[in-house]
């Protein structure tokens, strides 16, 4: 059997960014925040918080 890890990142530049962090990794998924391109094209998906 074949696993992959996915990386969700979320958009850091304002918001609750640091709240929706915390979530994702309490659900154990591999989250990051993304402030630039270079993460950006690091990532599998992306969260941008905000309402």
């Amino acid at each position: 059997m074949v696993t992959s890890s996915v990386t969700v990142g979320v958009l850091a530049l304002q918001g609750a960014f640091a709240a929706h962090l915390s979530i994702l990794r309490d659900l154990g998924v591999e989250a990051c925040e993304v402030k630039t391109n270079d993460q950006l094209a690091s990532i599998d998906a992306l969260v941008i918080p905000g309402g």
